[in-house]
């Protein structure tokens, strides 16, 4: 992993996620996220310039993936923090969005989750050349 739970409070200063373990297994997914993305050039180890960089792209993808599986399908959140389509108040009635209504509100409706972390690695790693394609 590229960024421990540590990383994530004091130098991207996160508060989405509060359990150290669910960091981690959020900045797993994130780290196989970017080693796809950046075709294996940091398994070897991450280039000093870049550990800054590479340690808040990670923290940032985690809170993504975090909120994609929270929202996503079979998503934990309480009715409480879901998004309200409508509300009806003689014989009360709420009707909540479908995961992907949800998503679609999060991270714009035009924009998909894919399209959304694809932007969280370019602001992070962009100026790197990690993400560079050629030889």
């Amino acid at each position: 992993m590229y960024a421990d739970f540590t990383d994530y409070k004091d130098c991207y200063y996160g508060q989405q996620i509060a359990d150290a373990e669910v960091f981690r297994t959020a900045a797993a997914r994130a780290s196989e996220y970017m080693d796809s993305v950046t075709f294996g050039r940091l398994e070897s180890g991450v280039p000093e310039p870049f550990s800054e960089p590479v340690k808040k792209c990670c923290c940032a993808l985690a809170e993504a993936f975090y909120t994609y599986q929270m929202y996503g399908a079979g998503g934990s959140m309480t009715d409480s923090s879901r998004l309200k389509k409508s509300e009806t108040n003689s014989k009360y009635s709420v009707t909540y969005g479908t995961p992907s209504e949800e998503l679609a509100a999060l991270f714009g409706s035009e924009n998909s989750f894919f399209d959304y972390i694809r932007s969280i690695c370019m602001r992070y790693l962009g100026r790197t050349g990690l993400l560079y394609r050629g030889v």
